[in-house]
């Protein structure tokens, strides 16, 4: 009779069942472990990997979290919970176990890589950039984490650095997609179109890459075919982009009742039409008031907060939800714009505190400064509730000819709620900006509000008297600072699509590229040529 199988063999076995994708037999082996053995570190990891390669998370973390009671020194435990922690979203707890892997192993490089990935996650970018280069020194021929260091780099604009990282990534591990990706931005950003294509299309007609990275190398590919007039094979890209996007986001989008959803936005321009203001309580006084900065996605807000962040007297928070807590409460159901009328000081201070703590979170210190900008552009939706909230509140209403503005969206990879999710097809981009305009000009009927409007080709074309007329209407007086903001816009982490522009000097090539695609967006036009004309551009 043959003698029982150690246990050292039976993991031996699981491991190179599990390396061949032979889910059962792994399973198998692993479960005889336990059953023979007892808890075992290894044979629930095994159980792990195969829960969580079948997209059961809470399960595969739940087994890695029993494999840590049994042996807490385990590193490929640790690691490869960190891994499931940051997919779910859990990223201080990501953090903790990647920490307690390197009191294991302080030179374990995939465990400083994967801390650099949290750490940007969390928004800490000099600690990611740490990360990522004692992983480099500890593993030269690493290739993640100088791929990493070279996606830093372009997002800090030190566009040759980027270009040289990934190129050394990219000569260890010619497929790497991160740095692919980054050295197609790169490309792109140093008018090398050419060369971008050159890096691209290879990349996508690989197997194996990611939805999300699918829909990143089509975005930039679509940039890269842009600058090269090559605009129908532009619009291609982009709408490829856009498709799988709305795909991957469909099912999640559908659950959404958020503020932003067209179905909220509608309710509340009914509302507002038909909103009686003699009823309503007076709110309290408030100060420090802030100052909204608002207009449809790509009307140049972004460009706008650099110039006045760049003016000595202003501080700017660019594109946080600090107004969530309170359109949580008073908008998202029909109902509770009932409350409005009768909402008592006490309630509507409690959310201008809750508001100033999201404003505290994203690193704005308003007091310190004369006047402090509130940029989302998106709470031009939430104009009723600034109102409700702040009546004595600043607005400065950015527009751009709606055309160009539509088109810029589609080419835009945002990050994804319910607004985000219209500007992926032409047809509903059109409705969504017809329904946020038309709620915007129903408030500015009905609520006294102060709004200052600047229009995008005012910024390019007549700088100093634009942005004279906006500090003027903020009570301050002209700076030469507003001159510096490229130099403003390169200091700062600007999370959103125009980062890349407006580190440049002011270019007007962006006016009317709309006619580049006007074959497409024709159809659209009905929706459209009434704000073109409303808002006094060229019809």
């Amino acid at each position: 009779m043959a003698s029982p199988e150690p246990l050292a063999e039976l993991i031996k076995r699981a491991v190179a069942a599990l390396n061949q994708q032979a889910w059962s037999e792994a399973e198998e082996i692993a479960r005889a472990v336990l059953s023979r053995f007892g808890p075992e570190a290894n044979a629930l990891m095994i159980l792990a990997s195969i829960r969580a390669e079948a997209g059961d998370s809470e399960s595969a973390i739940d087994l890695y979290e029993q494999a840590r009671a049994v042996m807490p020194t385990h590193i490929h435990v640790l690691v490869n919970l960190a891994s499931l922690y940051r997919a779910s979203g859990r990223f201080e707890d990501a953090r903790r176990s990647l920490d307690a892997a390197l009191r294991v192993d302080p030179r374990f490089a995939v465990a400083h890589h994967n801390l650099g990935n949290v750490y940007l996650d969390l928004g800490e970018r000099s600690h990611a950039q740490q990360s990522y280069e004692r992983a480099s020194s500890l593993d030269p021929r690493y290739p993640d984490p100088i791929a990493g260091l070279a996606s830093i780099a372009e997002e800090e604009h030190r566009l040759d650095d980027a270009r040289t990282l990934a190129e050394r990534a990219l000569q260890l591990a010619p497929q790497h997609t991160l740095a692919g990706l980054t050295l197609g931005r790169v490309k792109v950003r140093q008018d090398d179109a050419l060369g971008a294509i050159r890096v691209l299309e290879p990349l996508l007609r690989r197997g194996g890459l990611s939805v999300t990275n699918r829909i990143l190398a089509q975005g930039v590919l679509g940039d890269a075919y842009d600058k090269l007039a090559r605009y129908d094979e532009a619009f291609a890209a982009f709408t490829e982009a856009n498709a799988l996007q709305h795909e991957q986001c469909g099912v999640a989008i559908a659950r959404e009742h958020g503020p932003l959803t067209p179905a909220s936005v509608a309710r509340l321009t009914t509302y507002v039409a038909g909103v009686e203001l003699a009823g309503w309580r007076p709110a309290p006084p408030s100060s420090p008031t802030p100052v909204f900065l608002v207009g449809f996605p790509r009307s140049g807000t972004t460009l706008l907060d650099q110039i006045l962040a760049s003016h000595p007297e202003v501080t700017t928070l660019e594109e946080r939800d600090t107004l969530l807590e309170a359109a949580s409460e008073l908008i998202i159901v029909d109902e509770q714009h009932r409350r409005w009328a009768t909402l008592s000081d006490t309630e509507i201070e409690g959310l201008r505190e809750r508001y100033w703590q999201r404003v505290r979170a994203g690193g704005a210190v308003a007091q310190q400064y004369r006047v402090f900008i509130d940029k989302q552009p998106l709470n031009a939706v939430l104009l009723p509730l600034i109102y409700r909230l702040f009546p004595g509140a600043r607005v400065i209403l950015a527009i751009r000819d709606p055309r160009d503005v539509v088109i810029s969206c589609y080419q835009q990879r945002f990050g994804m709620n319910a607004a985000m999710y219209q500007l992926l097809r032409l047809d509903t981009a059109a409705a969504y900006y017809d329904a946020v305009m038309r709620l915007v000009e129903v408030c500015r009927a009905k609520l006294p509000l102060q709004i200052h409007v600047v229009r995008y080709e005012d910024v390019i074309t007549h700088f100093e008297r634009t942005v004279s007329h906006a500090l003027a209407f903020l009570e301050l007086d002209w700076s030469e600072g507003v001159r510096r903001h490229t130099e403003t816009a390169k200091k700062r982490t600007i999370n959103t699509p125009s980062a890349a522009q407006v580190v440049r000097p002011l270019y007007g090539s962006a006016r009317g590229r709309w006619r580049n695609y006007a074959g497409y967006l024709k159809p659209y036009f009905p929706v459209l040529m009434p704000w073109v004309q409303a808002l006094g551009y060229d019809p």
